[in-house]
Parts: C-alpha cells; sequence; structure tokens
C-alpha cells in the first residue's frame, strides 16, 4: 500500500477537509478528501482541463466556482486568460495554496492573474454577498462545486444548482459570456435547466477509468445570448 500523510487536514463550516498525498517523487498523488470522501485527486485530471477547455479560446477574465486541486483555474491561464477569480468554501485550502502545499495550488497562489476569494459562490452568483476584490462581469464561469448536483458531500451546495441560481449566474456574464459546469455524473435536471436559458446548452460526457469503474463525467455549457 501507498505511503499516505496528511499535508493539511481541519474543520470548517461542519465537514472537515483533508489535503494528503499518496507516494513520493514522481509518483507521488495528491487528493482531496472531504468528510471522509474522496472527492478529486491529481492522477485523473482531465475533466478539470476539459471544463476550462470547453469555454473555448479566451484572452479575458473567468470566474471559477471551487479552487479543488486548481487544475481547472491552471488550465484557463495555460488558456490565456487575463484574469482568473476563484471563489472557495474552504478558507484552510486557500491557505494550503498560499503555504504551497501541492506545486499547482501554490504556483496559483503565486500568480498575479489569479485572485484566491474566501466565500460562498452561491452567495455571488445570487448577488448576496460582494466579496472585497470581486468584480464582474466575466468572459466566462466555470463551476465544479462539490460533486455537482446530484451526489453533494455538502449539501448547502445544492443552492448552487438550482433554476434561480443558473438564472442569476449568467447576469454575471458578458453578452456572448459562457457558462461551463462539472458534475460527477450526468444530470438530467441540470441540462433541461440550462437548455431552458438557452435552446443551444450542450452536455459532453468524459468517459474515464477509476480503478476498476468506468465512469461518466459531464459538462454543460451554457451560452449568453450576444
Amino acid at each position: 500500500m501507498d505511503d499516505v500523510r496528511t499535508l493539511g487536514r481541519a474543520e470548517e463550516h461542519g465537514f472537515e477537509i483533508a489535503l494528503r498525498r499518496r507516494g513520493d517523487g514522481a509518483d507521488a498523488v495528491d487528493e482531496l478528501i472531504v468528510n471522509g470522501a474522496f472527492a478529486m485527486d491529481s492522477a485523473e485530471t482531465r475533466s478539470e482541463r476539459l471544463l476550462a477547455e470547453s469555454i473555448g479560446p479566451i484572452a479575458g477574465s473567468v470566474l471559477v466556482g471551487g479552487l479543488g486541486l486548481g487544475y481547472t483555474a491552471q488550465a484557463l491561464l495555460d488558456m490565456g486568460a487575463t484574469s482568473v477569480d476563484v471563489v472557495e468554501l474552504s478558507g484552510a485550502l486557500i491557505q494550503w495554496a498560499h503555504e504551497g502545499l501541492t506545486s499547482t495550488l501554490g504556483s496559483l497562489a503565486a500568480d498575479p492573474r489569479v485572485r484566491l476569494h474566501h466565500g460562498d459562490i452561491a452567495d455571488v452568483l445570487c448577488a448576496q454577498d460582494a466579496l472585497p476584490g470581486l468584480f464582474g462581469p466575466w468572459d466566462a464561469i466555470c463551476l465544479d462545486v462539490d460533486n455537482g448536483p446530484d451526489f453533494l458531500i455538502h449539501h448547502q451546495n445544492a443552492r448552487v444548482y438550482v433554476p434561480e441560481t443558473l438564472a442569476s449566474t449568467m447576469n454575471h456574464l458578458v453578452p456572448g459570456g459562457r457558462l461551463a459546469i462539472w458534475s460527477e455524473s450526468p444530470s438530467n435536471q441540470l441540462w433541461y435547466d440550462l437548455l431552458k436559458l438557452d435552446g443551444s446548452a450542450t452536455e459532453r460526457l468524459v468517459p474515464l477509468m477509476r480503478g476498476d469503474r468506468e465512469l461518466d463525467y459531464a459538462i454543460y455549457l451554457v451560452t449568453k445570448p450576444g
């Protein structure tokens, strides 16, 4: 069994978050555990990067809901985003990024194009909480919150996916701006609600293997009419 080390652990907002590392050297894998449940790791980051790539070439500003291990935000920078605002509910995760506990998180925290904001993305999208230094509208918004609408670890995050929040989110985009949403599995209700916002909304399935299990992650994309 791989050696497992806890790089950071905290309790906040009624849940426990832990950052762990399995193995050493080039084969080391970082993983995020929330309330004892696996959230994500650095061994398979394809869907996080595809979330960023789904909005298309961009040289503007992007709002990201959920820091995770930083791979979506890093992909946006690699694509040429001039500014990336990341709103993360866990203050501990933001602190670990500033401490550089993983190379990707540390790189993001040190990049002048990135601003890490401690807060609830649902409040921001519903215009209930204006975080200091957070200004829209944005050219694109990428949401990778919890495991998507149907397999929530933290039930407070259900507010992100209700029709009222989705409609309000579109108000934070420039005309022609794109909203991309990651989900652990296809969600018919989410796609239906997005289609009501704009009939061109799309669902893209991302097949991958985790151990001996074949999974289909989903990425949803909707464009604000220009």
